[in-house]
């Protein structure tokens, strides 16, 4: 991604306050209706809880 796309990105972007708790739930909630079954559902949230959190360190670390 480029300079551009990401400050496009960044411009577009809004921030959510919630806990942790609350956004785990909200992921799972999403992931086990998308899932065929529920252990998919539970892969896909863990999946998306995780490339969150990994997408929030690089950011706090490029921002250090």
């Amino acid at each position: 991604m480029d300079n551009r796309n990401e400050q496009a990105l960044k411009e577009e972007t809004s921030t959510i306050t919630t806990t942790l708790g609350e956004l785990v739930e909200a992921v799972t909630d999403i992931a086990l209706q998308a899932g065929k079954t529920e252990a998919e559902g539970y892969a896909l949230a863990s999946l998306t809880i995780e490339k969150l959190l990994r997408e929030k360190r690089r950011r706090e670390i490029s921002e250090a």
